[in-house]
């Protein structure tokens, strides 16, 4: 007689999907390993039509009453702050070992927008040079010799000459922060993964309108190791420098 088989034994502490999705993984390649000459970090957005402001301003000149749409701005607007200053770190440290800062925003090459996606022309979202919510926030700002692509679709890929401009370079790996998670942040990072580039999310330097839609994101990205937090991309900055 066959000895009963010995029960499973019940898990530490409980798993979730992303648990086991990460658990999926069958022998990875690992990808080539990250160089000052070959890393770059990706800024998406991070530019006042993204700022808890800029649509209060909206939303009260259309007719919705202030006090009312502050209070729905309130938690977004904290994580923004942050996630703006978590940003600015990350880029500091990037400055400081020579890691080049790529800078992407929303703006049409024309005054009158009409060469704007036709995505963002149907739902109205245009901005020529010099509009308001084109302006780069502060805290990021590019400098006079950093590049800046400028988009009018979701993602940083579609329609610019970002590919050609990071293969250029020979850029192989990606960090990213900006605005908005799950919308121009998710779109990027999933492009350029298609593309080949070791592409990680920084996670505490970005976020997007609805807390439950930014767990979604990062939490996916992470299950596959593509996000990173602010001070562990400091770290490899300053040790990618260290080996220079």
């Amino acid at each position: 007689m066959m000895p009963a088989s010995k029960p499973v034994e019940a898990a530490s502490h409980q798993i979730g999907l992303n648990d086991v999705l990460s658990a999926s993984s069958k022998a990875p390649k690992p990808p080539p390993a990250a160089t000052l000459e070959n890393t770059a970090l990706l800024l998406i957005d991070i530019q006042h039509l993204a700022e808890p402001s800029y649509h209060l301003k909206n939303a009260v000149e259309a007719g919705l009453p202030e006090d009312a749409v502050r209070e729905v701005l309130s938690d977004y607007e904290v994580r923004f702050n942050a996630a703006v200053v978590q940003a600015a770190r990350v880029l500091d440290a990037a400055r400081a070992v020579g890691i080049p800062p790529i800078h992407v925003k929303i703006q049409c090459l024309s005054d009158s927008g009409r060469d704007t996606g036709l995505l963002h022309s149907r739902l109205g979202w245009n901005f020529p040079p010099g509009s308001a919510g084109a302006q780069f926030l502060e805290p990021t700002k590019p400098t006079a010799d950093e590049i800046v692509i400028t988009k009018t679709a979701s993602g940083a890929f579609t329609g610019t000459g970002l590919d050609a401009t990071l293969r250029n370079m020979g850029i192989e790996h990606l960090l990213v922060v900006g605005f908005l998670t799950d919308e121009c942040v998710e779109t990027t990072t999933r492009v350029a993964l298609d593309y080949g580039y070791v592409t990680r999310v920084v996670s505490d330097a970005t976020t997007t309108y609805l807390m439950d839609s930014y767990q979604a994101t990062i939490g996916k990205l992470g299950a596959y190791g593509f996000t990173l937090t602010a001070d562990e991309a400091i770290a490899e900055f300053t040790s990618l420098g260290a080996q220079a």
